[in-house]
């Protein structure tokens, strides 16, 4: 794992743990917003606010930010 990919896991870990709704932003600049699954070794499992759940491979990921849960 390379330690691009280990600082992304271990703040996908981090936010989790504090179940902290996350902001992140890919390498093609398409961006998601939402609560964090399961954290596996090379990817994530996020729960988009708008598209639901889906895989993102921390290769994939250029950013990945706390943000204030949406009051709804």
């Amino acid at each position: 794992m390379t330690e691009h990919n280990e600082q992304i896991r271990q703040k996908a870990e981090f936010f989790k743990n504090k179940n902290q709704e996350v902001f992140i932003k890919l390498n093609n600049n398409f961006f998601y917003r939402g609560s964090l699954g399961v954290i596996l070794s090379d990817s994530l499992i996020l729960k988009d606010q708008k598209l639901g759940e889906m895989i993102i491979f921390y290769s994939e990921i250029s950013i990945i930010e706390p943000r204030e849960a949406k009051n709804e």
